[in-house]
C-alpha cells in the first residue's frame, strides 16, 4: 500500500468517523488496517483523560470477537494433536455420553442445536434471580448441559444458530483440557507468542488507566461486562495495535512456518453453509462475495469489527466505546468500505 494511499485513508476515514463522533458525544473511534506493506492506527475522539497519546493503544471491550481467539485456541490444539475436531464433547463433559452427537466443530460453528435467542426463557430468566447467568446468556452451566443432553441427533450440525452459550461451553472444555483457566491459556499460547501484551480479560492499573469507558443510548455510561461461566464467548478487552497483529498472523505476513500460523489459517476453512455466498469457519464469517473473512462483538458499551480478505492480505480492524442500536451496522459497514478503499491502489 503506498504513501498516497494512506493519505487517501486518512482523509476518507476522517469524513466516515465524523458523523459517528458528532452523534455519540464521548465517542473515541480506534481503527486499524494492515497490509503486506503497512500497519497503522486511525483514531477519532478525545483520549486526552486515558493515560496514552495512541489510539492503537486504547482498551476496549472486544465482545464476541473473543470466540475467534477461542477458536484459534482449539485450532492450535488440534494441530497440536491434543484433541480432534470430530471429538464428542462427551470425551470432556462427564455429564454427558462418550458418544454425544455434538462435536467441537458444531461448538466451534454454531451449528451444535443450542438456541440463539429465546424469549420465553429470556423473560423466564428477568423473573428468576436463583441463578446467576452470564450476560448476553439465557442458560448457565448446568442450564446449557441439561438443554445438550436433549437435544436430537437430527437437529445436531443442520442449521447454524449463533449461541454464546456453545462457544462458552467450548472455552471451558479447552481451559479442561489444558488444564488451566482459559484467560491464562490464550495469553500463554496466543497472545504472548503473537506479541499481543493488551489481550487478556483481567486488567492490570496501567492499563485499565487507558479501559476507555463504554456508552450506550443517550450516552450513559455503562458497567464493565463481567462473564463468569462462559468467557470464551465474549470477555476480553484488547487495542487496534494487537488486534492488527492477530490478523497479520492469519494471512502469515511474517512467512513464518510456526504451528500458530498454521492453526489460524485453519480456522477461516468453511465448516458449514449459510448460504451460496455466505460461508461458517471456526468462529469466522465468510463472505465469498468479497472474499472477506469477519467476525464483530458488542457489549454493554463497546462494539467492534474485524475483518481480513487473505487472497489480497489486507485487514482492518474498528472498535468503539458505543454500544450500538439493534440492527445497526455502523461499523460493519465502515469495515467493508475501508477495504475497498485498500484495494483501490
Amino acid at each position: 500500500m503506498s504513501l498516497q494511499l494512506y493519505g487517501c485513508l486518512d482523509e476518507s476515514l476522517q469524513q466516515m468517523a465524523m458523523p459517528y463522533t458528532s452523534k455519540y458525544k464521548h465517542a473515541v473511534l480506534s481503527i486499524g488496517i494492515v497490509s503486506q506493506s503497512m500497519m497503522r492506527t486511525f483514531g477519532y475522539g478525545n483520549i486526552t483523560p486515558f493515560g496514552t497519546s495512541s489510539y492503537g493503544n486504547i482498551i476496549y471491550e472486544i465482545g464476541s470477537l473473543t470466540k475467534v481467539f477461542t477458536t484459534s485456541l482449539l485450532s492450535l490444539l488440534i494441530k497440536r494433536n491434543v484433541v480432534r475436531l470430530e471429538d464428542s464433547i462427551g470425551l470432556y463433559e462427564d455429564s454427558l455420553s462418550n458418544a454425544h452427537p455434538i462435536t467441537l466443530r458444531h461448538l466451534a460453528s454454531h451449528t451444535s442445536g443450542l438456541p440463539s435467542v429465546s424469549f420465553i426463557k429470556a423473560l423466564q430468566n428477568r423473573f428468576d434471580k436463583r441463578i446467576s447467568r452470564d450476560p448476553y446468556c439465557i442458560f448457565d452451566v448446568k442450564e446449557t448441559l441439561a438443554y445438550i443432553q436433549k437435544i436430537s441427533s437430527k437437529r445436531v450440525g443442520k442449521k447454524f444458530r449463533y449461541s454464546n452459550e456453545g462457544m462458552g461451553m467450548l472455552g471451558r472444555i479447552i481451559a479442561k483440557v489444558m488444564g488451566t483457566d482459559l484467560e491464562e491459556a490464550l495469553i500463554e499460547h496466543i497472545c504472548q507468542p503473537l506479541g499481543m501484551k493488551d489481550t487478556t480479560i483481567s486488567l492490570s492499573s496501567e492499563q485499565r488507566g487507558r479501559l476507555i469507558p463504554g456508552y450506550a443510548g443517550k450516552d450513559i455510561q455503562q458497567p464493565e461486562l463481567v462473564m463468569k461461566d462462559f468467557a470464551g464467548a465474549g470477555a476480553l478487552r484488547s487495542t487496534v495495535s494487537d488486534l492488527l497483529w492477530f490478523l497479520a498472523s492469519h494471512m502469515n505476513m511474517q512467512q513464518s512456518e510456526s504451528l500458530i500460523d498454521e492453526a489460524l489459517h485453519y480456522t477461516y476453512k468453511q465448516y458449514h453453509s449459510l448460504s451460496k455466498d455466505v460461508g461458517v469457519g471456526l468462529g469466522w464469517i465468510i463472505d465469498h462475495r468479497t472474499g472477506c473473512v469477519w467476525h464483530n462483538g458488542s457489549t454493554h458499551g463497546y462494539s467492534s469489527f474485524m475483518g481480513f480478505i487473505p487472497k489480497k492480505q489486507l485487514g482492518v480492524v474498528i472498535l468503539s466505546n458505543y454500544r450500538p442500536k439493534l440492527w445497526d451496522d455502523t461499523l460493519e459497514s465502515m469495515g467493508d468500505e475501508i477495504l475497498k478503499l485498500m484495494q483501490t491502489k
